[in-house]
């Protein structure tokens, strides 16, 4: 038996689509009322998507991949699962615009066709293993700053490289110490700088020794002018790549000006952390891309050894369709 949850403006709308994508023999499992309209779970013994014959529905009948709405099962079925994620409804429908919409019938599954909206909307630009650049990871409070640099560092040992962590244990954390225990075989690899001239000392003995680092940053508030003015001061003077790490969780609002400021600040890439930890993804992912902000790696596993994952559209998409645990997405290839 197949199952899925379908959300939609009305009960009318979801039940269009449920026939559209499951076949006429769907049964509806349950329903409730949400927010915005309602969600609704069906199934079907037929493996894939429903078909006449052997051809798609969406295939078969061309009518159905015009307009929006009960017109378009496909757009509303992608525009209706970014909005049960949380995603605004502007960024929603331009997703589902860009995939469905503009291209009617070229798709048969909505997780094809999000991909397709994604890739013309977001901008994937991971972080090579082999760093060609020191990377200064930087962030809100309590978003995985620390074990993000863990997770490159351990990353890099895999591939054959190495870069050193370098905890900047500028306000008296014990970043050092945080970073040592998710790094138990590197340990003797961590730098710690508690003062900002430790800072560039041991910036430059690492340069003279052609060594690449990943410097875990204390925690900055976006919301702060001085904050991030210094954080611009800083990145300036060590010329080093500031990396965003932000977590899915929290308001989509204050995620996306949060992500604005840094990117005011001169961040140009993005870490997504804690996607195993949350089911709606939507105000983060439309927090980056309508900051202009590059999608890096998503960081899917709490372990630090493989617990990155190259961004693309089509992962994006995998994790946007209902609510897709992280460690499925890690199966579909981590780095």
């Amino acid at each position: 038996m197949r199952m899925k949850m379908f959300a939609a403006e009305s009960m009318e709308a979801a039940k269009a689509m449920i026939f559209a994508e499951m076949g006429e023999d769907a049964v509806i499992l349950s329903e409730r009322e949400v927010d915005g309209g309602v969600e609704v779970r069906a199934a079907t013994d037929r493996k894939g998507a429903s078909a006449i014959g052997n051809e798609p529905v969406f295939l078969r009948d061309r009518s159905l991949g015009h307009g929006r709405g009960v017109d378009n099962p496909l757009f509303a079925r992608v525009r209706d699962a970014l909005l049960w994620h949380g995603a605004p409804q502007r960024f929603a429908e331009r997703v589902a615009n860009e995939g469905a919409g503009r291209r009617p019938g070229e798709f048969t599954t909505p997780e094809e066709a999000m991909a397709e909206g994604l890739s013309r909307l977001v901008t994937c630009d991971p972080i090579p293993a082999r760093l060609d650049r020191d990377i200064l990871l930087v962030g809100p409070p309590g978003h995985g700053r620390t074990s993000t640099a863990a997770k490159l560092t351990r990353r890099a040992s895999v591939a054959r490289t190495e870069i050193t962590p370098l905890a900047a244990d500028l306000d008296g954390s014990a970043a050092g110490e945080q970073l040592a225990a998710y790094l138990e075989r590197e340990r003797d690899q961590i730098r710690i700088a508690e003062t900002p001239d430790t800072l560039f000392s041991e910036l430059r003995s690492l340069r003279k020794e052609s060594r690449r680092c990943v410097i875990d940053l204390p925690a900055i508030n976006p919301f702060e002018g001085d904050d991030l003015a210094s954080l611009g001061d800083l990145v300036a003077a060590i010329r080093a790549e500031p990396v965003l790490v932000l977590s899915a969780e929290g308001h989509p609002d204050d995620l996306a000006e949060s992500a604005r400021a840094f990117h005011r600040a001169g961040v140009r890439r993005a870490i997504l952390t804690k996607l195993d930890v949350v089911r709606r993804r939507g105000g983060a992912i439309a927090a980056l891309t309508s900051s202009g902000i590059a999608f890096s790696h998503l960081a899917i596993t709490p372990f630090i050894g493989g617990g990155l994952v190259p961004a693309a559209p089509s992962r994006l998409a995998a994790l946007l369709m209902e609510d897709a645990r992280g460690d499925v997405i890690a199966l579909k290839g981590a780095a």
